[in-house]
């Protein structure tokens, strides 16, 4: 699929999902993220009725890429667009936002993996040495089988 605003970066992605996504609500994650986490991500759509848009924030960091946004998006994004405002985190004072802090990111994901991006190599090798421990892990939990 082509964005509907080509050069807008992540903002014209989100905007082109959601004008063609079926549902009200959207998940959108980054394709850089390998350690999504199922029950985070749950809690971020169940949290999503009544809200435009619900982030997860750790200290005054935003997580935009891993985030619901609703169709009630649709109208500011379009606005921030056309004024060359493409940064996501404008989005989020114009529209209603819950926030979701560590405190309760860390109920799911104490490690906050799910925001770890492979961006570099070294994101890479980092990736694979943590996912080798989850194994190492797995293993002994489970008695060597």
């Amino acid at each position: 699929m082509v964005d509907l605003y080509p050069g807008k970066g992540a903002l014209g992605g989100i905007y082109t999902g959601l004008a063609n996504a079926d549902s009200f609500y959207s998940l959108v994650v980054g394709c850089d993220m390998p350690f999504l986490n199922r029950d985070l991500l749950c809690y971020l759509i169940d949290l999503a009725p009544g809200f435009d848009a619900v982030v997860p924030r750790i200290h005054d960091m935003y997580e935009p890429l891993h985030a619901v946004y609703s169709k009630g998006c649709l109208t500011p994004i379009r606005e921030l667009m056309d004024q060359d405002r493409v940064r996501i985190s404008q989005l989020f004072n114009l529209v209603k936002t819950r926030y979701v802090g560590k405190d309760e990111i860390a109920e799911f994901d104490p490690q906050c993996l799910s925001f770890f991006n492979v961006n570099t190599h070294d994101d890479l090798k980092k990736a694979r040495e943590l996912i080798k421990q989850r194994e190492q892990s797995l293993t002994v939990r489970d008695g060597g089988f």
